[in-house]
Formats: C-alpha cells, sequence, structure tokens
C-alpha cells in the first residue's frame, strides 16, 4: 500500500504559533478543506488556528479562533476535532488548566466563530476514580496519572464525535487511559452530571470499544480522526503509542514512539482492525520536534478514493498522508 506524504505546515512569526503546530482536525465545507489545528507559542501554551486548502493552495489566518479565556482552559486549548451534525459545527478540545486535561466543546455555525460550551469530562478526582474502578489496567494507568497530578481530576482526553446522530443519540469516542471508550448521549447537559460518570466509570468495560491488542500499541491508544463512515461502518484512524527503551546515554530521545493505526468500527464494538501501523515517524519532519518519534493523526477527508489523512509531527509540524481507500480497506480485510 503506497502512502504519499507531505510537509504541510510549519510555525511562523505570530507569538501563539511561533514555537510549534501540531494536530489539526480536517473538515470539507463548501468545496474547501478547512483545518483547525494546534498552535503553542513560546510559553508552551496553546491556541487553535485555522487554514484553508483549495485547489492545492493552503491559506493561513493569523489570528487563532480559539485562545485560552477561562480558568478550565488557561493553560492552553488543545488536539481540536471538529464535527458536523445537522447545521451546527462541533468542536471538542482538550482543555488543560496546568493540571487538568479534559475535554471541552464549542459550536459554530461557520467554523470562525465559536462560542464556548464547556468542560464535558467528569469532574471527579484521579484518587476517587481509582477506587471507583474494577480493571486492573485502569488502575494502573490512573495512579501513573495521581504520581504525577495527585489532586487531580481524572484526564480525559481525544474527544471525537461521529458525523451523524447514531438512534437519535450523539455518539462520542474518547480516552480514559489506556484504552479507547465510547459514549452515547441525547443532550450534552447529560454528560456533566456527576452521577453520569460514577456509573459509567464503575462500568467502564461496557464502555471500552477498543484494547490494546498489539505491541506496537501496547502503551496507550487514543480516537484520531472523525470517523468516515464506509457502506454501514465507520472507519477510524487512531494513534497507538509503544514504550521505548534506550541507555541513559539516549535519555534525549522519546519515551515513547506514535504510530497511525486503521480500524473498522460501528456503534457498539470493533469489527477490524489493521494489524500494523498505518504509517509512523520516517521522515526527518515526523521524527524530530519538541516530542520526538511522533505522527498523531486528527484529520481525515475521504476525496473519491484518495484518503486525505492530517496529523501533528513530533508536536513542531503539520503532515498530510494520502493514499487509496480501496487498497487500505483491502489490507484490513474488510
Amino acid at each position: 500500500m503506497e502512502i504519499k506524504k507531505t510537509l504541510l505546515l510549519e510555525t511562523t512569526k505570530n507569538k501563539w504559533e511561533s514555537k510549534s503546530v501540531c494536530n489539526p482536525t480536517a473538515i470539507k465545507y463548501k468545496n474547501e478543506i478547512h483545518l483547525l489545528y494546534r498552535g503553542v507559542d513560546e510559553n508552551s501554551i496553546s491556541s487553535i488556528g485555522h487554514a484553508i486548502i483549495k485547489n492545492g493552495k493552503v491559506k493561513r489566518f493569523s489570528q487563532p479562533v480559539l485562545f485560552p479565556e477561562e480558568d478550565y482552559e488557561i493553560k492552553g486549548v488543545e488536539d481540536p476535532r471538529v464535527t458536523k451534525i445537522g447545521n451546527t459545527f462541533y468542536l471538542l478540545y482538550t482543555a488543560f488548566d496546568g493540571e487538568n486535561a479534559r475535554i471541552a466543546y464549542a459550536v459554530s455555525n461557520n467554523l470562525t466563530k465559536w462560542e464556548k460550551k464547556g468542560v464535558i469530562s467528569p469532574n471527579i478526582k484521579v484518587n476517587e476514580a481509582i477506587k471507583m474502578v474494577r480493571e486492573r489496567r485502569y488502575r494502573k494507568a490512573w495512579k501513573r496519572q495521581k504520581k504525577s497530578y495527585p489532586d487531580s481530576f481524572l484526564w480525559d482526553k481525544d474527544g471525537v464525535l461521529f458525523p451523524e446522530k447514531i438512534n437519535g443519540r450523539f455518539t462520542m469516542l474518547h480516552r480514559f487511559k489506556p484504552e479507547i471508550q465510547i459514549v452515547t448521549f441525547k443532550d450534552f447537559s447529560e454528560l456533566k452530571k456527576r452521577r453520569f460518570w460514577v456509573d459509567y466509570i464503575k462500568n467502564i468495560h461496557k464502555h471500552t470499544i477498543m484494547k490494546r491488542k498489539f505491541k506496537w500499541e501496547s502503551g496507550f491508544i487514543g480516537p484520531g480522526a472523525v470517523p468516515i463512515k464506509i457502506k454501514n461502518e465507520w472507519l477510524l484512524i487512531y494513534h497507538a503509542t509503544k514504550r521505548l527503551y534506550y541507555l541513559l546515554s539516549r535519555k534525549d530521545r522519546a519515551d515513547y514512539i506514535y504510530t497511525a493505526g486503521a480500524v473498522l468500527l460501528n456503534s457498539k464494538r470493533e469489527l477490524k482492525r489493521l494489524s500494523y501501523p498505518l504509517f509512523k515517524p520516517e521522515l526527518d519532519w515526523e521524527k524530530e520536534g519538541s516530542v520526538n518519534d511522533v505522527v498523531f493523526p486528527e484529520g481525515a477527508i475521504l476525496d473519491g478514493k484518495n484518503l486525505k489523512i492530517f496529523y501533528g509531527c513530533s508536536d513542531r509540524r503539520i503532515g498530510m498522508a494520502e493514499l487509496n481507500i480501496d487498497e487500505l480497506l483491502k489490507e484490513i480485510g474488510q
């Protein structure tokens, strides 16, 4: 399967994206591909920028469309995913306040002006969540968070909405480490209720839609791009990590290698998964950056038979990978 890679965006002199640009979501609207991406300033605080691709040319805007304003996101608005349902664009992003990383969302009708709606992740302390959950693998991962951030809320990241309601309900993928969960709801207000998440965490085995399976995803996995509908199934491009071990002399290298994977799902379970990484850090501009050895896919557009995947490169640049969708589905085993 041939994959063509292109370096798409690099940093600019704009202060809000002068340190790095990475982790773009993508959506096609009015015959243009809109990218919403993470821009990082010299203080390591993230905002969300906007670029448009039309006829192969990229137009970038000098100001971010979202930037830290509220206490819950004061250290950064990160890693966006955009979905259009009906006439509304929904932007899910990671809100970071320096200690807590949780999913928040905003809405728009034009992709440029956004109304923030607040946090939709559980406001449950990580120590409390550890006592609730039964699965050992979750307790182990959450204890690592507790060691670094002992008084934090349980971290919840990688929120991705399916681009249509299923049985009249919103459907969202997200990630409590180390695996991928799915949640459905009638209204976003449900996700702001403590009792909803208490029951969810206690029964997390019912909500885990993807477990780690292969060695290259043995660290943790997380949703990437908005799922693409293929007949009655959904193609999800996701990220996976494998722990790297080096001699003491190699402490300058990354702790994990991040790769991109591909899987077919329905709204209840995993169907078929590609057994090897779809792509991994190989080129210099993918391997070296603020965090080395990372490809982090967050956007995917199907243009005829051409699948375009937009991804962050080692938290420094933005790349695009292109491949034939039929070849990918054949490899997955559709």
